[in-house]
């Protein structure tokens, strides 16, 4: 416990010395603004450094331009404002960088906030809640290690118990008497097996004379015979397919194939809101019939309907 209250006091002043870190990480220099000022058009950035000349504009008023000079070059930065500041006073200054009007391609700052340079108020609330909360820890662990242990409680003492009385001899009946050697001994009546059930009827296979062959999409070269009068197309999902094919772009519930038995011609309709089915490039909107030849486009996959 002692050691888990220390490393977490550890861990937030850690913490809050690395937030203080990143905020000063995001000033930006203003040698690179004016170096790459192609990199920061319409970019909100923060600069510190001092302030160099102040100009109204109109004369007479606060607003105007000043300019920001800091360590990192000779060369200052001008910064709109509707509040001018004094001359010589250092300034952190938040601002979006815009192209100066008089000036291509020269990076001017319309300012957006200004403050006296220093750490932030909101850093600041951090830091001192980080101590605050590290000082409780720390009080705590010295406390934990300055408080005594409890001593352990005296041994129960063991006293003898009482021997129970042995219990008494089970009752042990006496030994049936032997069968009457004259008495007539029944014999069992034999069950007769249940009777095994009849094996089922072997299916009789009806082939249609038609067969669908996979000419293009991740199952080409498969061939697939129809004998039923409703034969289903999809990839593989909640409806068992008869003709299922590995394709993503083909839906579950792709088309049926339906056989009139008495016209003796097949129809084909599409079944998915979302992937068309085609006959020869055309989709279709609802069962139209196919003969020898024609090729059912749907997704990736082309089938090639065969008819004897």
């Amino acid at each position: 416990m002692e050691k888990r209250s220390f490393w977490i006091g550890l861990a937030v002043v850690l913490f809050s010395l690395g937030l203080t870190a990143e905020a000063l990480a995001q000033t930006t220099w203003i040698v690179d603004i004016l170096g790459n000022p192609a990199r920061y058009w319409n970019t909100t950035v923060t600069v510190s450094g001092q302030v160099q000349a102040v100009v109204p504009n109109p004369a007479g008023t606060t607003r105007g331009t000043y300019t920001l000079l800091d360590d990192s070059c000779p060369n200052p930065l001008t910064i709109r404002t509707d509040d001018l500041p004094p001359i010589s006073r250092n300034f952190k200054v938040t601002g979006v960088i815009i192209q100066d009007p008089t000036a291509a391609n020269v990076p001017i700052m319309k300012e957006l906030s200004r403050a006296a340079p220093g750490m932030a108020s909101t850093t600041l609330y951090l830091l001192i809640g980080a101590g605050v909360v590290f000082l409780i820890l720390l009080i705590t662990f010295i406390v934990l290690l300055t408080k005594p242990k409890r001593a352990a409680a005296p041994a129960e003492t063991i006293r003898p118990q009482a021997r129970p009385a042995a219990a008494p001899p089970a009752y042990v009946p006496p030994p049936a008497p032997a069968p009457d050697a004259l008495k007539t001994m029944k014999m069992p009546t034999a069950t007769v097996p249940a009777a095994a059930p009849a094996p089922a009827k072997t299916q009789v296979f009806i082939s249609l004379g038609a067969e669908i062959l996979v000419e293009k999409g991740p199952d080409k070269g498969k061939e697939f015979t129809l004998h039923q009068q409703v034969t289903t197309i999809g990839r593989p999902g909640t409806r068992k397919n008869d003709i299922e094919v590995n394709d993503e772009t083909v839906s579950k519930e792709q088309a049926s194939i339906f056989y009139d038995n008495v016209k003796k011609q097949f129809t084909v309709a599409n079944e998915s809101a979302t992937n068309p089915t085609r006959i020869n490039g055309q989709p279709i909107s609802g069962p139209t019939i196919i003969e020898s030849g024609t090729l059912l486009e749907m997704g990736r996959t082309v089938l090639h309907f065969k008819k004897e």
